[in-house]
């Protein structure tokens, strides 16, 4: 094999490298093994911003290495650089002291050499440039050495190119898979909290997602209340939260926080640790760990409703397209976090006037006196208690609020006889549960309200009212309210009978499980009970008034 081959051989080696980096140091190796060269510079341009990069050297004295790596090749103004990246052809520059192709800074540092430049060129484009320096006393290059360094010089040229294309489309393909996700995310996040109208889960929502496709240390969702901000809720990761960014802590001062509230306008610091004069809130960010922060206000229909905190460890973190996807987050959330105000507000007045309904039936008589209030939190709590949905809790505090409202039409010496009723009194009081249902049927938001409504009176056994319904047929929310109704009327004074304390009205509910009561029920519910109260040693027995019986309604 000739010493041609095995160049050639060696040439084709170094092409199958696996990084640029690799071709790049085995071209400038290769090529002071193999032509007589005091060194060997070989620069990779940087497409983008049109310069070279720093050299990779090869035989270079190390009192030069870092004066030719520092030293710009700017294509502009080097006339060298510029003729070779037009021509694309190989220059020869024998006087170098005196050759106008070099500066006067590199005139005087080849004054002795003779170099030779040949570009890299792949695809018709030039991707570099190798410069090889000989000394003087030697005879230039010659033709054959000059047609065998370009032969090497184009095999690693092509295989850098190749990999340059791998590496960024494999990049480009990151990229493209990163923005894809992004789409998909915010799709996501817009159907999960357009879809919720409940704050807590709205927040909840946007901040998980927001830390998945950021990967920040830091997210506080920050809320205007009475024109101060509010910490509603703030994660941390790997950091310990300031005490300032707790939940619950008004945000004051110029802060960045306050800054993007004030202005209406996201707010960056790339390096806390470099701002001068930082507000407490920030300095404590910075003392956390924190160098990098963003803050995006939240605003709907112009006005400006909180603020979306960011911080991370790294200085410099969030990126021009980072912003971009936290500001499209914080838009959506701002929207569905409006709509939920709206939603509280009219669901706040919704209940203002059920309440005030129910009201006006409990006044109807000083003994039943917010015995609707009552039953309904009683209720609302045994369904939680039962690991009920808010969802189904919330149909329950509805249903338990209203279980009387049928009541609106009996006569007040009827709630408040203090004798058993007769035979032709007791019917028109059995009809509340059908009437209570005929005044709220017309109203859309309660109709999943009105089986519990309807059924309360019903018992287990199959010997209630209005239906006779048994077992499991008695809808859950009816079953719920029987227990909290019949516990607060036991615990209440009456005009036929005196209150039972809570231990012995838990007592009469046990007796009752399975016939009158849902036994699950009533199980939940003393249990519960019997937590929160006190023992029952020393209680005094129940004040008896007159203890006339009759069916109770």
């Amino acid at each position: 094999m000739t010493d041609i081959d095995t160049i050639l051989q060696r040439t084709e080696q170094i092409a199958r490298l696996g990084s640029v980096d690799e071709v790049v140091n085995g071209l400038s190796r290769l090529l002071k093994k193999t032509v007589k060269s005091r060194w060997v510079a070989v620069y990779l341009l940087d497409r983008e911003h049109r310069d070279f990069l720093p050299a990779r050297i090869s035989g270079l004295p190390k009192r030069y290495v870092n004066l030719f790596r520092e030293v710009p090749l700017k294509s502009e103004q080097i006339p060298l650089v510029k003729n070779l990246l037009r021509k694309r052809q190989h220059l020869l520059i024998t006087e170098t002291a005196s050759s106008e192709l070099l500066t006067p800074e590199f005139r005087g540092m080849l004054q002795h050499l003779t170099l030779l430049a040949v570009p890299m060129v792949a695809r018709n484009q030039v991707i570099g440039a190798v410069f090889i320096a000989r000394s003087s006393h030697y005879p230039p290059f010659s033709a054959e050495e000059i047609a065998i360094i370009r032969e090497m010089v184009s095999h690693a040229s092509l295989s850098a190119s190749h990999i340059r294309l791998f590496d960024e489309s494999l990049d480009m393909a990151v990229e493209m898979a990163r923005r894809v996700d992004v789409i998909l995310t915010l799709d996501e996040i817009n159907k999960a909290i357009s879809s919720s109208l409940s704050p807590t889960t709205i927040i909840e929502t946007a901040m998980e997602h927001i830390e998945r496709i950021i990967q920040c240390e830091l997210v506080a969702m920050l809320e205007e209340q009475q024109g101060s901000l509010v910490v509603m809720t703030v994660r941390g990761r790997d950091i310990i939260i300031p005490s300032a960014l707790q939940s619950g802590k008004k945000v004051r001062g110029h802060c960045l926080a306050c800054t993007a509230f004030q202005h209406g306008e996201s707010c960056y610091l790339p390096s806390l640790a470099a701002e001068p004069n930082l507000s407490p809130i920030d300095r404590s960010l910075a003392a956390a760990g924190i160098h990098s922060a963003l803050a995006i206000p939240l605003v709907a229909k112009g006005i400006t409703r909180g603020v979306l905190l960011l911080g991370d460890t790294t200085p410099g973190q969030f990126m021009r397209e980072d912003a971009f996807t936290i500001e499209k987050i914080a838009a959506q959330m701002a929207v569905a976090l409006e709509n939920a105000r709206h939603y509280q507000q009219m669901r706040t007045l919704f209940i203002s006037t059920v309440t005030s309904l129910a009201n006006a039936i409990d006044a109807k008589s000083p003994w039943t006196k917010g015995h609707s209030e009552r039953v309904m939190q009683v209720s609302a709590t045994i369904a939680r208690e039962l690991g009920l949905s808010e969802e189904d809790v919330e149909k329950v505090r509805l249903g338990g609020l209203l279980h009387d409202i049928g009541k609106i039409g009996i006569i007040e010496a009827l709630l408040e006889k203090p004798e058993l009723l007769s035979e032709d009194e007791f019917p028109p009081m059995r009809l509340h549960p059908e009437k209570g249902v005929a005044i709220l049927a017309p109203i859309e938001q309660l109709h999943d309200v009105l089986p519990g409504i309807q059924s309360h009176h019903e018992r287990i056994d199959g010997t209630g009212y209005p239906q006779g319904l048994r077992g499991t047929a008695i809808p859950l929310t009816a079953r719920i309210i029987a227990v909290a109704d019949s516990f607060d009327a036991m615990v209440s004074q009456r005009p036929y009978k005196g209150a039972l304390s809570p231990h012995q009205a838990l007592k009469e509910l046990e007796k009752g499980a399975g016939t009158q009561f849902d036994a699950r029920v009533v199980a939940c519910f003393c249990g519960y009970m019997r937590r929160k109260l006190p023992p029952e040693q020393g209680e005094k027995p129940a004040r008896k008034t007159a203890e006339k019986k009759r069916p109770k309604p």
